[in-house]
């Protein structure tokens, strides 16, 4: 072997060397590169993995929380129907009470009504064509320190029950009116007798 093919030779190893090494710490660069790489790409899929999880649950806590809401919505009005289907038979009953209970009531509700002074009472023409004869006068002995009331011979068009009046003052106590008036109270009364 000649001079110059040993500086061939020594120049070729030194290459070969300085190529392995080259590609030993290329190739230890790139497997670590793809060490990070598979970490980030874990840590990413694990992150959106937890965020869809997180929505997932938010979402099912946003049904949950719908469902409720519709659920008592629903209650509130089946228990609202109930109350209000109760008082409406409780009005037809009134409506329905035979001439001594029905003037016995609207006897109760003119002395409760009644203003200080004169007033004039106010029925509808049927109610005056049934009218008991000392209705005026069972009236009247209730109420007489504070004044009187007259029941008038003109009908007015009112449905039922009557209208007090005190010169400009009226006072409607129709039975729709009262227990417009009281309608409150009464779902107040009955909410937790039903639903106890």
């Amino acid at each position: 072997m000649t001079g110059l093919e040993r500086i061939v030779e020594k120049i070729a190893a030194e290459n070969k060397a300085a190529t392995d090494a080259m590609i030993e710490q290329t190739t230890e660069q790139a497997n670590h590169m793809l060490v990070r790489a598979r970490e980030d790409a874990s840590q990413k899929a694990q992150k959106i993995v937890d965020d869809a999880k997180a929505e997932a649950d938010r979402i099912v806590s946003v049904a949950k929380s719908q469902a409720e809401s519709i659920s008592r919505k629903r209650y509130l009005e089946v228990r609202n129907a109930v109350v209000n289907d109760i008082l409406s038979a409780a009005y037809e009953k009134i409506e329905a009470f035979d001439d001594d209970a029905y003037f016995a009531l609207l006897q109760q509700l003119c002395v409760k009504n009644c203003e200080k002074g004169e007033g004039v009472l106010f029925l509808n023409a049927r109610d005056l064509a049934r009218l008991p004869q000392d209705f005026e006068d069972s009236i009247n002995a209730q109420i007489y320190e504070n004044g009187a009331v007259q029941v008038s011979r003109k009908p007015m068009d009112i449905e039922n029950g009557f209208v007090l009046v005190y010169g400009d003052i009226e006072i409607n106590c129709t039975l729709r009116a009262v227990f417009d008036e009281r309608m409150d109270a009464l779902k107040d009364l009955l909410h937790p007798l039903l639903f106890a």
